[in-house]
C-alpha cells in the first residue's frame, strides 16, 4: 500500500514525522477498538481479552487469534505519508505500553491521568458494571476518549466487576475463542429479514430490531462488586499434572514460534493441533468433564 499510495513524502529522520506517526498510531488505534466493540463480528474476535474475570498482567496476554486478521485495515490509511519503519516502531511501542496497565496495583498517575491511558482507566474498560460498558477505547493516550465522548473515570464507589456481561463459566480456551462467533451466526440465522441478518454483524452485540445501534444499558446484568467467579478446584496431583504439562506446551509453541520460517506446512499444522489440542484438554480436566 505504502508503494502505490504514499501521497506524502515524510522523512523517516525528521521529529516531526515520529510524533506524526505517534499521533495517527494511537488514533487508528482507538478507532480499531472501537470497532472491537461496537461492530458485533469485531466485537466477536476480540471478546476473549475480555474473558477474565481477574485483571493482572496476563490479562494482556489473553488475545482472540482471529483479531489480527482485520486490525490491519484500520491502519492502512497511515501509508498515505508514514514510512513502513516508521510504522512499526510505533506499532510495538502502543502495543507494549498498554500491557503494564493491566493491572491493579496502581490507584492513580494524577495529573496524568487526564492525557494518558492508566490501569485506572483501563480497568474500567474491562469492566461489566454499567457505567464500565464500551469506554476508554484510547491506547496510550486517553485524549481521544475525551474527545470523541466515550471517556469514564472510575467510580471509587462501585469497584470494578471484571470479565464479559455473560460469563463463560468454563475453561475451555476453543470456546473462549469462538463461541461469540456460533452466537452470532445463530442469531443471524433465526432472525427475520435479510436487512436485520446484515446488522447482526455490523451492528453492537446488544442490538436487536427496534432497539438502538449498541442495544439497552438496561438489558445488561446490573452487577455490583464483590461478584462470585466462575472457579473449580482439582486434587493436588491434577493441578500439578496440568501446570506442568501447561509449561510443557508453552515452551513447544514458543519452539515453534522461533523456527517458523524452517518448518513445513505440515509440520506447522501439526504443531498447532497438538497445542490446540493440549490446552483444550486442560480446560476440560478444569471444568471436570
Amino acid at each position: 500500500v505504502y508503494d502505490h499510495f504514499n501521497y506524502f513524502k515524510l522523512p523517516w529522520n525528521s521529529a516531526w514525522t515520529w510524533w506524526l506517526s505517534f499521533f495517527a498510531m494511537d488514533l487508528s488505534y482507538y478507532v480499531f477498538h472501537r470497532a472491537g466493540h461496537e461492530l458485533n463480528a469485531f466485537w466477536a474476535a476480540h471478546q476473549a481479552h475480555h474473558s477474565s474475570e481477574d485483571y493482572n498482567l496476563t490479562t494482556a496476554l489473553r488475545q482472540g487469534f482471529i483479531q489480527g486478521f482485520f486490525s490491519a485495515i484500520f491502519y492502512l490509511p497511515m501509508a498515505i505519508a508514514i514510512p513502513p519503519s516508521m510504522f512499526f516502531v510505533h506499532a510495538q511501542f502502543n502495543l507494549l505500553y498498554q500491557f503494564w496497565i493491566h493491572t491493579q496495583l496502581i490507584r492513580s498517575l494524577g495529573p496524568l491521568e487526564y492525557i494518558l491511558n492508566t490501569p485506572s482507566h483501563h480497568r474500567v474498560h474491562h469492566g461489566r458494571n454499567r457505567y464500565c460498558i464500551d469506554k476508554n477505547y484510547g491506547g496510550t493516550l486517553i485524549i481521544w476518549d475525551r474527545l470523541f465522548g466515550t471517556f469514564q473515570a472510575e467510580k471509587e464507589s462501585e469497584p470494578v466487576v471484571y470479565g464479559l456481561t455473560h460469563p463463560l463459566n468454563t475453561w475451555d480456551p476453543i470456546r473462549a475463542q469462538l463461541h461469540h462467533f456460533q452466537h452470532i451466526l445463530t442469531r443471524a440465522w433465526s432472525i427475520k429479514g435479510f436487512k436485520n441478518k446484515f446488522w447482526v454483524f455490523f451492528k453492537g452485540p446488544g442490538w436487536a430490531p427496534g432497539k438502538p445501534r449498541q442495544g439497552n444499558i438496561e438489558d445488561i446484568p446490573d452487577v455490583k462488586y464483590p461478584h462470585p467467579q466462575y472457579n473449580s478446584s482439582l486434587p493436588l496431583w491434577a493441578t500439578s499434572y496440568v501446570v506442568i504439562h501447561f509449561a510443557l506446551s508453552v515452551l513447544y509453541s514458543t519452539s515453534l514460534a522461533f523456527k517458523l520460517k524452517t518448518l513445513s506446512p505440515l509440520h506447522l499444522a501439526l504443531g498447532i493441533i497438538l497445542t490446540t489440542g493440549s490446552l483444550y484438554s486442560y480446560g476440560i480436566l478444569f471444568d471436570k468433564k
